[in-house]
Formats: C-alpha cells, structure tokens, sequence
C-alpha cells in the first residue's frame, strides 16, 4: 500500500495533464446526425459527463453536421466553410466524431476546420473503420455491433420461427448496414428459415405489410434513416411506430431501440461508448501521442430485452440466454410497495415508544426550560457588569426586545416603557437618523451595523452609546429580525478626544521645535526688509532736504518702503500661522501656492546649506479641501528631511525636486525627490512608526505625524527610493470635486 501510495502521488504530482498556466483545454464534438438523434446523444452526454470529472479545466463545443438529411456535397462544403469560420480563431486539442458518416465529412474538409488537430472516431464498426484507412492521428473507439447473436436470440425466443424478414431504409447510410445485415443471416441462417428483405418499402407500405405478418415470424429491424420516397425518419421513431404495427415480434441490435417496443438483441450501451472515448480524450489531453493509441474495442455487449415486449408476444424467459438483462421489468409486490411496507412496520415499531418518549420529553423539556432561564439569567447578569444592554427588535410588527440594563444606558427611569420610539427619544437630535438607519436598515448575510450617538439625560450631561445591529444569516423566514447590543462607550470617547487633543499638541510642538531650527534663517529673512526700508526711509529724509527735492526719486524710495513692508509682514504671517495653535480649520487650498510659500519660507535655509530647490508646479491644478498649516507642517518637514539627508551629497548635487500634478482619478499628486543615499532597506517599514529615528538627535515623530496629517486629509503619503538613487516621498490628496483614490508617481 505504502508502495502504491507513493507512485499514484508521482503521477499525481508529475502527469502533464496538470497545466501551469490553468488554461482550459477545448474539445470539439461533430455528431454525424442532428440533435434528435438519441444515440449521438446517449454518447454526447456520457462523454461529456466523464470530462467533467476530470480535474483540468476543460471547455467542450457541439456541432451536428446533420448529415442523414443533407448527404450531399454541396451542403457539407458549405457546413465546413461556415465551422471554419466560426472557429477560425479557435484552438481544439481534439476533435471527437460521433456516428460513421461524421469521419469521410471531416476527412475532407479537415484542412478548413481543424487542420492538425488529434481525431477520436467514436462508435464505428471494425469493418467501417479498416476500410477507411485512416491516418496516424486518427484513433478510434470500435462498436462491433454483432447481428448474428441478436438471430441467436430471436430463435431462443421463437424456436418455432419458421420466417425472417430483416427491414432497412433506403439511404446511404441504411444501405451500409443493410450489407451487414445481409452477411449475419448469410453466416448464422439455418435452412429452415425463408428469409426476405424488405428495403424498397414506403413508410406507410412498411407499416401495412408488418401488420399483416404471421405470428411465428422474426422481424429484424435494420437502421431507417429515409424511405422509398426520401422521407427522412429517426431510426428509434421508426422502431416504436413498427413494434406497435407489428404482428410478430421485433428485433434490434442498436440499444435506442429499447423501450419502444422492441424485444431486444445483442447490444452495446451508448453510455459505455462514451466512456470509453472520454478515457481516449483524457488521454490525448495529457500529453499522450495519438499516433501511439491504438483504436480500442467497447467490449461490453450483452443480450438485453423488453421484460413488456416479452410479455405482449408471450416469448417465455426461460429461453433467454444466461445473463441476459431483463429491462422494464413490473416490481414484485415488495418492490412496488416496500416502502409502504416498511413505514407500516416502522409505526407499529415507533408506537411501542410513544407513551415512554413522551414522558421523557416531558422531563426533558422541563430541564431545558430551567437550564434556559439560568442561561439568560447568566448572560443578563454578564451584559450588565460588561455595562451592555441586549436588544432584539421585529422590523415587521416595531416591537424591540430589550434587557433592563438599556434603562441605565439611556438613562430612562423604571416607569417608561422599553420600545424604540423611547430609546429613539432618548437620542440627541442631530443623531436619531443614524440610529433609526441602524435599526431599520437592510443587513444580508449576516452582516453588522455599527453607530455611535449620543444620548442626554441632563441640561449637561452628554453620553456616548454605541449600537450594534446584526440580522440572522440564516435566511430561515428571518428577514425583519435584527438582534445587538447598546454599549455605554462615554470613556472611551472621552479617552479619544484627550488623544487627539495631545496629537494636536505633539505636532505643534514639532512644528515650533523645526522653526526654532530655523530662527537664524527667519532673523536674516525678517533683517533683509527691515534693512531696505531704512536704507529707503534714509534716502527720502536726504532728498527732502534739498533745496529742489526730486519727487520722482521720492516717490520711488517710499514705493520700496512698501513693498519690502509687506514683505516682512507675510514673512512674519506665515510664521503667525505655523505657531498657530487650536482647532483645525479646512479650506479650499491651491497646493501650488502652498509649496511655493513653503520653499520661500526656507530660501534661507536653503542658501545656507547649498541646496537648490526645484519646483514643477501643474498649471490649473484643482484645490484640495484641508488645513493650511497641518498641509505646510507636511511639506516643512519632508523639505528640512530632504536637507538632512544630502548632508553628504556634493554641493553641486544637492537638489530638491518638487512636483504637483493632478490625475484622471480624481487626486492631487505632490512628491519630492532628494539627492541623498535613500532609504536602507530595514528602515523603509519603519520609518513611519512613531519614536523611530535614523537622526543622532531626532525624536522620530516627524515622519508619523506627516502620516497621521495626510490620512485625516483622505490621502497617502508613501517613502521609497528612486531609481536613479535618492529617495522619493509621494503624496496623494484628493482633489476637492473628485474621488479620494492613491496613484503612485514613477521616477
């Protein structure tokens, strides 16, 4: 066993049948006749059932080339230009046939079809398929339909036979089996039997002549695919419609034919067929050569018969041959009604324990009734120390289900009633929608419902309640059932709000910290305008105290007074707004002018370390919605970083680009590229994490704060390193009209 086990996982593991790439494989069947032919079907379906069991993905196409009605070739050139367009740009890894007029059809036209394409001919006779001489990528699955035992069994049946008359069509395809036909009576007649072919007949002659036949004939029933006058029939059609007409009992060799009427023959299943061409196809699709399979036999004939034809000509059967399958055949009593047997059986079993299993029960249901109390006594008792309420409420009738604690969560005293307009009234009015939405909203699958409102009990006192709704995912007549919960969550929206509160504090903390870096930088940017307007403001007072002042000159010395006055000012502003300290406020904001502010608020710094910044600004770029400062403390940051970085770096490769630009998606895209040596790989998944620094003296809040500013603004903010060297920091805000999405920059 352990032998065995080892190499079915060799196979298992190394068959080629397992594709890489999980295409699905594509097979083509052309059944020879159209779709109301039941043996092309019986076969069709069994070999697509076996496909279906196999583990690759395989895709399975269908066409009846129908050619029992359009034998000729006009219309089987124009079926193989119309498959060869339809499938022109299709790829099959095998091609099956179902039927012998199907092969010489593809023979012919296989160059247009499927040239090169491995072929399984299926359900062909020996003699058929070696006069066909077919080429090596040709295999097939034989059906050695045997005549001479179905006359074997016609004489076991009838041993006082002394009349055969076999019937055939008079197609093409009726003549080929009337040949066959012809040798079995030749090989297996006896004299004693006359013996006459009726192939010539009309379909209703044929009907007239077998109704007025001896009862101690034998009628053998060929294939009937079109009469004397070219009316085209199904063979089965043919089949039932004769055995009903017949007065001497029928015989047939195709397995179709039962359960028309027939009595039976020598058959082979179509379902076996089937199989055994799936095996083929399973095989090819592996990786096998079809050159080196061989065509294979069906061996699985046996002598089936009509137990109900049997039955109407009195044949007896214990002249069958030995294992032979009896078909139709009427239950006995117990097969027919075993099942009423065995429900009466079971009642007057069950009866005998129907007073003691209902005292039993009744003992049962009390305990469980006890031990259900108990539990919802426990789990009341455990919601309450948890301080949560259980609620269960009806969307169909309105009626709410509550535990007792809910009054002391909505702060509700012992006189009202507990229903959801209470709870609802208890609310604060800016968040009784959310909390209706919540109880009232349409939840599938199991799916939860999460809000947090507010309550008032007092002129001051303000709590937090979350609600938690849940519908039954069960889907068992449930629907307008939700079930949850009410948690008092007061202290932690408190311990929230003291969180952001410090957040807040933390980054103007870190904001004052990078300006007093920055002091000697701002001294020089505020010194520059204060030295031109005295230098102007002297310059005036010299002019004025000359006999014929020149106004002009004047003029123009207190126009620069001006202008370098307000060019302290916005120096001086734009530092009031970094040390601004409160309450976020979000405006429309043009990033453009919010970068360039930026870089003239570290020109200083910039000249002094010998780094040129660069700015690629987008024209029109739309606003964004945000805080000025918290948005400038990002690019503040990032720049002063960018600094740190290239401290190394040659002078004349210390450069900062800035870029902005906007998407198709809806987002505003800011990066900034450095010179420096880039991120190291074990700080890239860190660098955002909060205390974490590469800085001698840095506190490792920058980068963390930048994050936590981005993401409150609905945007991303990204580090890595660029691939010409240096490292790149991406922004993406959405723009303020447009979808918040992250699309990264390639540099």
């Amino acid at each position: 066993m352990l032998v065995f086990g080892i190499l079915f996982l060799v196979v298992v593991l190394f068959s080629p049948a397992t594709r890489a790439d999980g295409k699905a494989r594509r097979v083509l069947i052309l059944h020879s006749y159209n779709y109301t032919f039941p043996a092309d079907a019986a076969i069709s379906e069994s070999l697509r059932k076996e496909l279906a069991r196999s583990s690759q993905p395989i895709e399975v196409e269908a066409e009846f080339l129908d050619l029992a009605r359009r034998p000729d070739e006009v219309e089987g050139l124009k079926t193989a230009k119309f498959l060869g367009e339809k499938y022109a740009a299709e790829h099959f890894d095998a091609i099956v046939v179902i039927g012998i007029p199907g092969m010489p059809f593809l023979l012919k036209h296989r160059d247009l079809i499927a040239p090169g394409v491995p072929i399984v001919w299926a359900d062909v006779t020996r003699t058929t398929l070696e006069a066909a001489k077919l080429p090596a990528d040709i295999t097939a699955v034989i059906n050695d339909y045997i005549p001479e035992k179905t006359l074997e069994l016609a004489e076991r049946l009838q041993p006082k036979a002394r009349r055969l008359v076999v019937i055939g069509g008079a197609s093409t395809s009726d003549v080929r089996w009337q040949e066959n036909g012809r040798r079995a009576v030749a090989a297996h007649n006896s004299s004693e039997l006359e013996v006459e072919y009726w192939l010539e007949h009309t379909y209703s002659g044929l009907l007239e002549h077998v109704s007025e036949l001896p009862r101690d004939t034998i009628v053998l029933l060929l294939t009937f695919f079109a009469d004397r006058e070219d009316k085209r029939f199904i063979p089965r059609d043919v089949a039932g419609a004769v055995a009903e007409a017949s007065a001497a009992p029928v015989y047939g060799f195709f397995e179709t034919y039962l359960g028309t009427g027939v009595v039976g023959g020598y058959l082979e299943t179509y379902q076996s067929i089937g199989a055994t061409t799936a095996g083929i196809v399973l095989e090819i699709l592996s990786g096998k050569d079809i050159t080196k399979l061989s065509p294979r036999d069906n061996a699985k004939p046996a002598f089936r018969v009509d137990a109900r034809a049997m039955e109407r000509w009195g044949l007896d059967r214990k002249n069958l041959p030995s294992r032979s399958t009896v078909l139709f055949q009427k239950p006995s009593l117990w097969e027919e009604h075993r099942y009423l047997f065995s429900a009466s059986a079971a009642v007057v079993a069950v009866q005998s324990f129907i007073v003691a299993g209902l005292l039993f029960q009744r003992r049962r249901r009390q305990q469980a009734e006890q031990s259900l109390k108990e539990s919802e006594d426990r789990m009341r008792f455990a919601a309450a120390s948890a301080n949560i309420g259980l609620w269960q409420f009806d969307r169909a009738t309105s009626q709410l289900w509550s535990t007792e604690h809910c009054r002391a969560i909505f702060g509700l005293s012992a006189g009202f009633p507990l229903t959801c307009q209470t709870f609802l009234a208890a609310i604060h009015p800016d968040d009784r929608s959310m909390a209706a939405a919540a109880l009232q909203g349409e939840l599938k699958g199991g799916r939860s419902a999460i809000a947090d409102v507010r309550t008032v009990s007092g002129p001051d006192e303000v709590r937090w309640v979350r609600i938690r709704a849940r519908s039954d995912g069960s889907g068992q007549n449930t629907a307008g059932q939700l079930s949850g919960m009410f948690a008092d969550i007061t202290d932690q929206k408190t311990a929230e709000c003291d969180l952001e509160l410090q957040r807040q504090e933390v980054a103007h903390l870190m904001r004052v910290t990078a300006l007093g870096e920055l002091s000697g930088a701002i001294a020089h940017e505020v010194n520059q305008p204060l030295t031109a307007i005295l230098s102007n403001a002297q310059a005036a007072l010299y002019l004025l105290k000359q006999d014929s002042p020149n106004f002009t000159e004047i003029h123009d010395a207190l126009q620069d007074i001006v202008h370098e006055d307000n060019r302290a000012s916005e120096v001086i502003q734009r530092l009031r707004s970094l040390l601004k300290k409160g309450e976020s406020s979000f405006d429309s904001i043009d990033l453009n002018e919010l970068v360039e502010s930026t870089v003239a608020l570290l020109r200083h710094q910039l000249i002094d370390r010998r780094v040129t910044a660069e700015t690629d600004l987008a024209l029109g770029l739309p606003t964004v919605l945000g805080d000025p400062v918290q948005l400038q403390q990002v690019l503040l940051n990032l720049i002063m970083n960018a600094m740190d970085a290239m401290t190394s770096t040659p002078d004349a490769q210390r450069r900062i680009q800035i870029c902005t630009r906007a998407t198709e998606k809806g987002t505003i895209e800011v990066y900034l590229k450095d010179n420096g040596p880039g991120i190291k790989t074990v700080d890239r998944k860190r660098v955002f994490v909060p205390f974490y620094t590469t800085k001698d003296q840095g506190l490792g809040l920058g980068l963390s704060i930048c994050s936590t500013i981005i993401e409150k603004h609905g945007g991303t903010i990204n580090l890595r390193n660029a691939d010409i060297g240096g490292a790149v920091a991406e922004i993406s805000l959405p723009a303020e009209k447009g979808p918040h999405y992250h699309a990264r920059l390639a540099i």
